[in-house]
């Protein structure tokens, strides 16, 4: 990591949590820095954001979907399909359920079987006909890359969400917190991106 080579005497932890769950923390004073998935309303914290990301519809990669994919891309399929999705709280679902609204398909509509708070988990899952899920396709990507899942895009145009930086505005950052931001804005500026 880019961050460990250019300040190997600092140290830090890492917490795994859903969006909401990353600025409970944040607020709280439990957590310097989190990364969220969503600009979620958070008492005294501040949403940078550093990254954009697309999210994805992922299939197992069967014959059913290997058609599909070669019948162009309209969405209402994936309402009568069985989803996985993430657990309430999450940036992606909350990201995926607006793209999806936009789209015309509202939550009540799809088919939904379970709610899993690990994507290793979802893709897993995915790959083993299970369901069909939305993801990031950056946690994705492995998955699709190995040909274990199909990758489909959530409509016509790009269907991207940002990535944030959160921290409590209230409370002055640790050196340490406070260069970790720095790096990443300077590595992933998300206007060099669109």
């Amino acid at each position: 990591m880019r961050f460990r080579s250019l300040y190997p005497m600092e140290q830090f932890r890492i917490l795994e949590s859903d969006s909401a769950g990353v600025v409970e923390k944040v607020a709280a004073r439990r957590a310097d820095i989190g990364l969220t998935g969503t600009d979620a309303a958070g008492k005294y914290c501040e949403f940078v954001p550093f990254y954009e990301d697309e999210l994805i519809v992922i299939t197992p990669n069967s014959v059913k979907y290997q058609n599909r994919k070669q019948s162009g891309n309209a969405l209402e399929w994936i309402a009568g399909e069985p989803m996985l999705l993430r657990e309430e709280g999450s940036g992606t679902r909350k990201e995926a359920m607006k793209l999806l609204q936009r789209a015309g398909i509202e939550e009540s509509k799809l088919q939904v079987i379970a709610s899993i708070e690990n994507p290793e988990t979802i893709k897993r899952s995915v790959a083993s006909g299970m369901g069909i899920s939305i993801l990031s396709a950056l946690s994705a990507q492995d998955a699709v890359s190995s040909g274990q899942v199909l990758a489909f895009s959530l409509g016509e145009e790009r269907s991207t969400r940002e990535i944030y930086a959160v921290y409590n505005k209230n409370f002055q950052l640790s050196a340490g917190a406070s260069r970790f931001l720095k790096l990443i804005r300077k590595m992933y500026p998300v206007s060099e991106q669109k």
